[in-house]
């Protein structure tokens, strides 16, 4: 069974969700692809259903860094009761004081209302398990289905895995942990047995850290027997649990190789290139094993914004990445993995691809001041650049 699609994006979470959306509504004939049943990824499926930050509460006037289809999901879940928003203007004390936490169940929802209504041909607990390449070009990927095994062909491909799956199983570089092996810990989320006061409980709050290392299947597997354990025996002292998620989720995982490396320097000073295509604004958080976290605050109105660059491939053609597995070192991957970053990517990706895919262009030679033309007409608040330059220019200089 072969499916033939212009754009095909593994991995609903927040950056492969907002991906899907604006590329199908460029268009274009556009699949997503998903391991779980449902979409959402951390915010549905494992328990964190905080979606942080789409302000910069230091600036002086307008505040709100991220918007688009990100922001729209929130409105939407928000008009229906299913999502606490706070003062966005409210006085710098901390920034998950910014947090907008939702009920999950109607986030996946309302994530389904979106694709579907945007045209997006959905995959779910279909998992991809192979991906065919000739030279530096993706031919074709390989999905799990309960009738075996399916062909999916496409012009393009979205790696929005978070572990980088796509981009591994077709032989790209990357990188991971600390590159000696260290990984953050990864955290079993689980639900008090108490009726909740009303939609919106904060299921994040109740978690576990556990050691993990998601690109090593063993290691993921003891991980989760482990962090089983340590839920059993809470519940053996008296703590009432009523569920847990389906999975340890994970912090970090590989980061692919991009014509760009975002760094930490660059990140926190808020520095713009020609190809920065959207904001982020949460700050270096590397959990620890067993040690207090590494943290380096940002409190100041240079927003810290992302490069186009860093979301394409160094070793494929048609090959781009968004979320956490965007190229970048560890410390700019610690602040830039959180959900409205994710999102913001997956708007600037989706846009980048679909544009790439109408124009006929490859994705390294797309004009990034199109692309930003197109965000910002979609509701994305962009980097303002009085001038921009095609990608093929950047680099080579």
């Amino acid at each position: 069974m072969i499916q033939q699609y212009d754009v095909i994006i593994c991995g609903a979470g927040c950056a492969g969700f907002c991906a899907a959306v604006a590329a199908s509504r460029m268009g274009i004939k556009t699949a997503l692809v998903e391991r779980y049943n449902t979409p959402g990824g951390i915010l549905t499926v494992l328990g964190n259903n905080s979606i942080d930050q789409f302000n910069n509460p230091f600036l002086k006037r307008k505040k709100m860094i991220i918007q688009g289809i990100g922001w729209e999901f929130v409105m939407r879940l928000y008009k229906a009761g299913f999502a606490a928003i706070p003062d966005m203007n409210a006085e710098y004390i901390n920034h998950s004081q910014y947090g907008i936490k939702v009920n999950p169940v109607a986030a996946a929802k309302i994530m389904d209302d979106m694709l579907t209504e945007s045209g997006v041909h959905l995959y779910y607990g279909q998992p991809v398990v192979d991906v065919a390449c000739e030279s530096d070009i993706i031919n074709s990927i390989l999905i799990a289905t309960k009738s075996g095994l399916k062909k999916l062909n496409s012009k393009l491909y979205i790696d929005c895995t978070g572990d980088g799956e796509l981009a591994s199983f077709a032989g790209a570089d990357f990188l991971s942990g600390d590159g000696m092996g260290d990984f953050q810990p990864g955290t079993l989320r689980f639900y008090p047995a108490v009726n909740a006061k009303d939609n919106i409980l904060n299921y994040g709050d109740n978690q576990n850290h556990v050691k993990l290392d998601i690109t090593d299947s063993d290691a993921v597997t003891k991980s989760e027997i482990e962090s089983r354990k340590m839920i059993y025996e809470q519940m053996q002292k008296g703590s009432k649990i009523m569920a847990i998620a389906p999975a340890v989720a994970p912090r970090e995982g590989r980061r692919i190789r991009g014509l760009t490396q975002m760094n930490a320097e660059d990140y926190c000073s808020g520095k713009l290139f020609e190809d920065s295509i959207c904001y982020s604004y949460w700050f270096i958080d590397i959990h620890r094993n067993n040690e207090p976290s590494y943290i380096k605050y940002i409190k100041h109105e240079k927003t810290p914004a992302i490069r186009l660059s860093s979301m394409i491939s160094k070793n494929f053609q048609n090959l781009m990445m968004a979320g956490r597995c965007v190229s970048s070192d560890r410390e700019t991957n610690s602040a830039l993995r959180v959900k409205a970053s994710c999102m913001a990517m997956g708007q600037a990706v989706g846009t980048a691809a679909a544009l790439a895919v109408k124009s006929d262009l490859q994705i390294a030679k797309v004009p990034v001041k199109e692309v930003k033309r197109i965000l910002a007409e979609n509701n994305a608040i962009v980097p303002n650049f009085t001038q921009t330059v095609e990608f093929e220019k950047i680099f080579n200089q």
